[in-house]
Order: structure tokens, then C-alpha cells, then sequence
């Protein structure tokens, strides 16, 4: 059976190319030291799958599959494809970031640099915007950042993103533990070709040469759409661009596995939603690698309020997905998804399976249709608490 899904996701992305210098000092206020210190997006980005921290894509990418309205199973009734879910965030993510962090690269590209003993400042006036990117000293490993953009002659630039790294014990560039916070807002007003112009994104992270881990909160992002993608539909377009806010907890070790995380605000074409009303969705995503060097993964997620209408309190949902190959999207070997009262008496169900063993068991049991027994119960505590979730127990 030909599998499609129905959820209406915001724009998709994908990444972008990094800059940085060769050498990796870890301390003191040197320009290679000022310069390794400075941050990447292919050292901050969720990478989910390989091309994640290459940034080509960005503009080019286009998420029409992800925006249909349609429901999406051959027999015309609801699918989860919850990995596309989880791709979708992480590509929106990446792509908000890197809003940011671009501006980063391109000023440090010119070389155009001021440098005092505990400072460097690159700036670059080109097509009436003034960019200025510092990283400061400030003691041991420890260095900030501060981005500020704007139109030439403006004083003081808008600051669009302030943050500060930990380089101790790191082994290369752009490593290290810290914090960020990205402003659309002020971005905006310095950039007005920027199209985000409304929300927050602070972003905790731990970047090493063999794995990372990142937590983003987004509080009222305006996120960006392309018209294109949603049919140029007014309708969809009035729904997907109103402010949302979630978290996400991401972490990936290569060679051995990764999760994700997340809470959101998303718009779901099913159940029956011709309003767009967005909902509260969580998801969490695991996946390792095994001693053949395939890649099992599971999905599992909750969604309340939206649509949503009494007897139903809440769908469940799950997939089961197998990679050849690490770094590369998984295909779907199980997908089920149920509506269900508040006493776990499911209303209505589907669900399709391939293969003998779609469901590696190490995620424990998966979810039935006859009753909620076996749903998934161990949600995070928390979405923004900078703990990834367990490969599997």
C-alpha cells in the first residue's frame, strides 16, 4: 500500500556551509583563538540526517510534500508519518537558526577584522547593511558573541543575537559548551529583507568532536512560509504564519544513535480540520545503530486540543523506521495512529505494517488498537530541561 501523510507542517529547510580558521587554540584572546571561539551553523545545527550542516539546500528546498490538506492513506483515512514530522521541525529549526548565524559567516569571510587584546570585531558595509560580528575574551575558555545588523549610518546597530561558548577540553574549532539568543525582531528591523520578523529562539548547547547535543526554545516565532508551498492558499497561509512557540531537545552521536525530543503548536489536516486550528503536539524520536550497520529508529506522539472534539481527548500515534545506512531518512515499517476517549477507549484506528519485525522490540512495547495497555507513557518531564531523551532503555 502506497503510503502518504496528511500533515501541515512549516517550511521546510535544510542547512548551510561554515567558515572558521585552521588552527584550534582553546584559551586566550589571540585572533585564532577570537576566531575559533566564533560559532557555525554546522557546529549548532540539528544533524538529523547527513546534509543537515550543509546549507545549499536552504534556499532551495521545498516542503510541498509536507502541505497537503489531503488525507492520506489509499483508503482515505489518516496517517501519522511521524518521521516526516520530525524531519519537518528539524529542518524548520535549522533554517531559523542559520538566519542568523549566515550573517556570522559572511562578515567573517571579508577578514575584515579590528583586534584588541581581548576582542575581534569583523564588519562589513555592503548593499546599504551594516553587519558587525564580536567575539570577546572574558576569561579561562570562556568568550561571547554579539551579532548587530543594520542599515549603514544606524547607531547603535539592533543587536539580533547574543551568546557565549565554554572551549575547555574541546579538541577542534567551534566546539564547546554555551548559550545563545537569536531576536527576529530586532534582525528584522536592522535587515528588513528578513522575513521572520517576530519571535525568539535561545538555543543551550554541547558541541564536541563526537557528539552534540542542542535544546532550542521558540517563543512566538512568526516562522517563515513560501506561498508556493502551500498552494498559495490565503487560508493556509494565515494559519501557519500565526506566532507558535515549542521546544526541542536534540542529540546525535554518530555511530551510535540519536533522539529528538519535541513540544509544538502544530496545524494537522486530520482529523477533519478545516479551520487549521493548530494543536499541542509532543514527539519523541529515537534511533540507534546496529552491529550491521543499519539504523532502527521509532516515533511516538501525542496530540491534544486543536480539532480535537469530544468523545475524542487525544491521538495517539507511532511509527517503526529502518535505515540501510546511517545519515540517511529511514523507511516506515509500521505506522498506527487512534483516536482515543479520555478513559483510553479507542474511537476510531488505523494502522499498516511491512515486514516480519517492523518494531525492533529494545523501544518496548508498541501501541494496539484495541485498547491503550500498551500506548506509549514515558514522556519527558520536561522539553527544554537540555536532557536527551534515551536511545532505548
Amino acid at each position: 500500500m502506497q503510503l502518504r501523510h496528511a500533515l501541515l507542517a512549516a517550511p521546510l529547510a535544510a542547512a548551510l556551509a561554515c567558515g572558521g580558521a585552521n588552527d584550534n587554540p582553546t584559551t586566550g584572546g589571540s585572533q585564532a583563538a577570537l576566531t575559533a571561539a566564533a560559532p557555525t551553523y554546522a557546529a549548532l545545527s540539528l544533524d538529523q540526517v547527513s546534509g543537515d550542516t550543509t546549507g545549499t539546500a536552504l534556499a532551495t528546498a521545498s516542503p510541498t510534500a509536507l502541505m497537503t490538506t489531503t488525507p492520506v492513506v489509499e483508503d482515505g483515512t489518516c496517517h501519522p508519518h511521524l518521521f516526516m514530522r520530525q524531519r519537518e521541525v528539524v529542518e524548520r529549526v535549522n533554517r531559523h537558526i542559520y538566519k542568523v548565524l549566515r550573517h556570522v559567516e559572511a562578515v567573517l569571510a571579508t577578514g575584515q577584522v579590528n583586534q584588541t587584546n581581548t576582542s575581534a570585531t569583523w564588519e562589513t558595509v555592503a548593499n546599504g547593511i551594516d553587519r558587525k560580528f564580536t567575539v570577546t575574551f572574558v576569561s579561562g575558555s570562556v568568550y561571547t558573541w554579539e551579532l548587530d545588523v543594520g542599515a549603514a549610518g544606524t547607531s547603535p546597530l539592533p543587536v539580533a543575537m547574543t551568546g557565549q561558548i565554554d572551549r575547555s577540553g574541546t579538541t577542534g574549532p567551534h566546539q564547546g559548551k554555551g548559550t545563545f539568543h537569536l531576536d527576529f525582531a530586532a534582525l528584522h528591523a536592522g535587515f528588513p529583507a528578513e522575513q521572520v520578523a517576530q519571535g525568539t529562539l535561545d538555543v543551550q548547547f554541547d558541541t564536541e568532536a563526537t557528539a552534540r547535543t542542542l535544546t532550542v526554545v521558540a517563543k512566538d516565532v512568526k516562522w517563515e512560509l513560501d506561498p508556493a508551498w502551500l498552494d498559495n492558499s490565503t487560508t493556509l497561509m494565515a494559519a501557519l504564519s500565526a506566532p507558535r512557540s515549542g521546544s526541542y531537545v536534540f542529540f546525535r552521536q554518530p555511530g551510535t544513535g540519536g533522539s529528538l525530543k519535541l513540544q509544538d503548536q502544530m496545524v494537522f489536516a486530520c482529523p477533519a480540520n478545516p479551520s487549521l486550528v493548530a494543536a499541542d503536539a509532543q514527539l519523541v524520536t529515537r534511533w540507534f545503530k546496529a552491529s550491521d550497520g543499519s539504523v532502527h529508529g521509532r516515533s511516538d506522539a501525542l496530540m491534544t486540543g486543536g480539532q480535537l472534539a469530544l468523545p475524542v481527548d487525544r491521538v495517539v500515534a507511532v511509527t517503526c523506521h529502518l535505515g540501510a545506512v546511517e545519515g540517511q531518512t529511514e523507511a516506515e515499517g509500521l505506522w498506527l495512529m487512534k483516536a482515543e476517549a479520555a478513559d483510553g477507549t479507542t474511537v476510531k484506528s488505523w494502522s499498516a505494517a511491512a515486514g516480519a519485525q517492523p518494531c525492533d522490540p529494545l523501544f518496548g512495547a508498541v501501541p494496539d488498537l484495541a485498547d491503550a495497555a500498551n500506548d506509549f507513557k514515558d514522556w519527558p518531564a520536561s522539553y527544554s530541561d537540555g536532557v536527551p531523551y534515551p536511545l532505548h532503555p
